[in-house]
Order: C-alpha cells, then structure tokens, then sequence
C-alpha cells in the first residue's frame, strides 16, 4: 500500500512571509498597472477618437469604443500634415542625422574607453560638460558661428576677406552631427565608453596576437560585441531628432517638410488648418470645421501621426535596447 503524503504543516512564520510577499507583490503590479494607465491613456485616447465618426464625438457612449468607426479624422489629419510628403522626408533626415551621430561618438566613445593619449582626462570632462549644460546656452554662439563661418581663417583667404554664411542651411545640421556637436552627442559618446569598457580586453588582445590590425579588430571584433549599445545609441538619436526642431528653428527655420515642423504650425490654429484642406476632403465626408470637438479630435489625430513611426521603431528594438541600457551604466 502507498502511504499519502501528510500536508506540510504551516507554521505561523511561513505564513507570515507568505502574506508579506503577497502584499508586496500586489502592491507591485497595481504600481504598475497605475503607471502603465498613466503612460498609455493619452495615447489610447488619441487612437479611440481618430478613428471615432465626427458626429459622434463628444458622446459618452463613444468615450473608449466608438459607436461608429470611422477614418474620416485620419484621412483629414493627413492632408492636414501634408503626410505623404513630410513622413518621409523627416525620415530621411532624421536617419542621416542618427548614422552621423552614430560614426562620430562610436569612434570617440571607443577612443575614450581603450586608447591612452594626453589630455584625455581634460577633453572627457568636456565631453561631460554638454551633457550638463543645457543646449541652449551653446546653441547661440553656435549660431553667431555660421552666421559668420571662416573655418579657422581658411575662407576669407578665398572669399575676399569675408566669412561664409551657413544659416538657412540644412548642411549645418549635418555637419554638427558629424563632429560630435549633434543633438545629446555627449551622452551618446559616454554610452559608447561605458559599453566598451565593460568588454573583455583579452578579446582585443588575443586579435593582435592572430595579427589582426587595429581596423580589422575593430570592425571583426569590437563592433558585432557592441550590438546593444549601437541599438541604444541609434534609437535615442533617432527618437530625439525626430522630435527635436531647435536646430532646425535656428539653422534651418524656413523647412517645410520636417513632420514636427508641420505639426507645430498647423495645430497652432486649427481653424485655418482644416480651412486649408476642406477643398481636398470628398464631398460625403462630415467636415466641421467651426466646431472645436472636431478640432480637437483632429489635432489628437495630427498628433497619433507624429508619435507612430516611434512607436513601432521601439516595439521592433525593445529587447535589444534594453540590454544596451543596462550594459551602459546609466540605468536608473
């Protein structure tokens, strides 16, 4: 015969430390959820009413789950944003901008990490002097620099005497990027040290010995190890420069097919907005123009077409982007 198991018997120590981790775990996901709800209602929002019928906006029966879909906000919001036009080219700039960034801090975040120069510890500090001082107190004489470019003396040798003027000039903006004066390029390069430093010298080492060069070694060996940081360097060069427009305000103000520049300008006034577009939208459509719910609906839609480019670059490179994070240093 197969004698029963006797029930352990629960002790009131046990039972004890099973209620306090029950509490805290409780706790911890209605944190969560709390904060989940916080970050995502905007967006759950904005995604409810773009795809909500215009008549009935504004109806308490359509505040989560519409009584009518309909894509009537979003065919609007993108003429509105002339989106055809600007989704891409904000694109194209914002991806040359973040490769720029990428090669100029990838290079000079590994310099940091593993070569010994004189002066090192001077140009890191200031290195971490833009990441403490805000953009705006450099952005201007930044400014008076382009507005009076002459390259060390170099071009009033060729030009008669005078400097060239680069405002108005999207170049500009690539060529900061491309010498470590981007947008946020000091926590980039810091990233890059960071990540570097925390990979095994000995794999380096043991290239030299094979009689690997320096190049090679860093492109064979260094670079595939550094996946996570490139990931993370990328993405918050990618997601800032999307949204950012002060380089562009200063140096390139006239740009009219930047996507955050169109936003910005559009949902300034919706009325003249939607005045814009009413001779494109189709006849069978519910346009109200003069009332503020639809305006504001649209502008919410206007707004869900800024944010999902975003959206769907983080969900591709989240597991990676996290690692990078974390190998980086710089969590919490």
């Amino acid at each position: 015969m197969t004698k029963l198991a006797m029930p352990k018997k629960v002790t009131p120590a046990k039972a004890a430390k099973w209620g306090k981790g029950f509490v805290l775990g409780a706790m911890r996901y209605t944190l969560l959820i709390c904060l989940s709800y916080l970050i995502l209602a905007p967006i759950l929002s904005n995604i409810v009413v773009a795809v909500t019928h215009p008549a009935d906006l504004g109806l308490s029966s359509s505040i989560w789950i519409p009584n009518r879909f309909s894509f009537q906000n979003v065919h609007v919001a993108s003429l509105i944003l002339n989106y055809k036009k600007t989704l891409p080219t904000t694109f194209i700039y914002t991806v040359a901008v973040m490769l720029l960034q990428l090669v100029c801090t990838l290079l000079a975040g590994y310099s940091f990490a593993r070569l010994k120069f004189r002066g090192q510890s001077i140009l890191f500090f200031c290195v971490i002097t833009t990441i403490l001082v805000p953009s705006q107190i450099i952005i201007l004489p930044q400014y008076l620099y382009f507005r009076d470019f002459r390259l060390f003396g170099l071009i009033p040798l060729f030009n008669q005497g005078r400097g060239l003027n680069m405002l108005n000039k999207p170049g500009v903006v690539y060529l900061l990027s491309a010498l470590g004066m981007g947008l946020k390029s000091g926590l980039y390069i810091y990233i890059f040290r960071q990540t570097f430093r925390g990979l095994p010298k000995e794999l380096e080492q043991a290239a030299y010995v094979d009689g690997a060069g320096f190049i090679r070694t860093f492109t064979n060996i260094v670079l595939p190890c550094a996946g996570p940081g490139l990931i993370t360097v990328g993405t918050l060069s990618f997601v800032w420069n999307w949204n950012d427009i002060s380089f562009l305000s200063w140096f390139d103000p006239n740009n009219s097919g930047n996507l955050m520049f169109m936003y910005i300008k559009r949902t300034a006034s919706m009325k003249e907005a939607l005045d814009s577009v009413s001779s494109k939208v189709p006849g069978d459509y519910t346009f109200l123009a003069n009332n503020l719910l639809y305006q504001n609906a649209v502008s919410k839609t206007c707004a869900l077409f800024v944010l999902i480019p975003l959206i769907i670059l983080y969900l591709i490179v989240q597991r990676k982007f996290v690692q990078g994070v974390e190998r980086s240093g710089i969590v919490g």
